[in-house]
């Protein structure tokens, strides 16, 4: 019936002791006591690490730009699609085929009478919005019922959605710098292993043998090839089992890491981003909430890492915008990298 603590549940239920102003933020409530970005850009902020990219740092990417080829790095969306078992798989539906066309349709006939009609076809799609290649919005989780910089949980409602930090706010963000640590191949492997924890040292030891350099504002792209060995036809425990124990961000100085380097967002090719080890949604913690970050999973790299060795250039222009979806807390994206 009522929460004891998240995620822990029982026939109990203590009401909370902080309240809830007119700007819809907690007073009383969690704090982030480490590194993190509340006020910084003001007490009514909803963007976030957003806020890194601007027209500057957007012309500076372009400068990344050599040959002008074009890497998508979004999965198909279909039924095999990777995804957690919570969200259902993708419905791709059609209104209007060739083949209705072709032997008779009762609403062409009927909208043009006995004239030549216009021949079209018309699809539909139910979707998950994060059952894709996909930005977590900041919304998305909440540690003591309070979301980043301050913001209340109860501002997300089933009737109304999320009242306050809604994935709308970054429907022109993430257009900018994309730098890529190819992390696999840096280590001799086609993919990482369960379980595999990826630290700030090693990235450093990457982006040092890449030659990459990182700049506020950037895109920070991490390969680990995992996704290549994702089997949709496996059982639903073996899913659980493969997703909850992909490689991920280890803890410590992770968050620090990120703030000092100022990434305006993460992306990885798994479903977490994060490396479990018992603490559940640990980076998502202080990623989405402490740094007002969001976390992109999904991604496809395989492609991208290819031409990136090939040439030794790991900076690109990358364009990642949110859907304007009023009030989502999460959003498909169809990313691309340009080189």
């Amino acid at each position: 019936m009522g929460r004891k603590h998240d995620g822990t549940f029982s026939n109990s239920w203590s009401p909370p002791t902080y309240r809830v102003d007119e700007a819809g933020k907690v007073v009383g409530g969690y704090r982030p006591t480490g590194v993190n970005n509340w006020g910084r850009w003001g007490d009514d902020d909803q963007k976030g690490t957003a806020n890194l990219i601007g027209p500057a740092q957007r012309l500076a990417a372009t400068r990344a730009v050599q040959t002008g080829e074009v890497h998508s790095l979004a999965l198909p969306i279909h039924a095999d699609t990777p995804r957690w078992i919570t969200r259902p798989a993708p419905m791709h539906m059609f209104t209007s085929t060739g083949a209705d066309n072709i032997i008779g349709n009762p609403m062409i006939t009927e909208s043009y009478g006995s004239g030549d009609p216009m021949v079209w076809t018309d699809d539909i799609l139910v979707l998950a919005l994060q059952g894709s290649t996909q930005w977590d919005g900041l919304a998305h989780v909440a540690k003591d019922d309070v979301m980043y910089n301050g913001f209340w949980a109860g501002n997300v409602t089933a009737n109304g959605g999320a009242r306050m930090l809604g994935v709308e706010n970054w429907t022109e963000s993430f257009v900018g710098r994309g730098v890529l640590l190819d992390v696999a191949r840096h280590l001799g492997l086609e993919q990482l292993p369960r379980g595999y924890a990826m630290t700030p040292a090693l990235f450093d030891e990457i982006a040092a043998a890449q030659g990459l350099s990182f700049e506020p504002g950037d895109i920070l792209m991490l390969r680990t090839g995992y996704g290549r060995s994702f089997d949709p036809r496996a059982p639903e425990g073996d899913k659980i089992d493969y997703f909850v124990n992909s490689p991920g961000l280890g803890y410590g100085e992770m968050p620090e890491w990120l703030r000092r380097h100022d990434f305006a967002a993460i992306a990885v090719d798994t479903l977490g981003c994060e490396y479990v080890g018992g603490a559940p949604a640990y980076f998502h913690h202080h990623a989405l909430i402490d740094l007002g970050m969001t976390i992109g999973e999904l991604w496809q790299f395989e492609a991208l890492a290819e031409a990136c060795a090939a040439d030794r250039r790991y900076a690109m222009l990358l364009s990642a915008p949110a859907l304007n979806i009023p009030h989502a807390v999460g959003t498909p994206i169809a990313p691309v990298a340009i080189r």
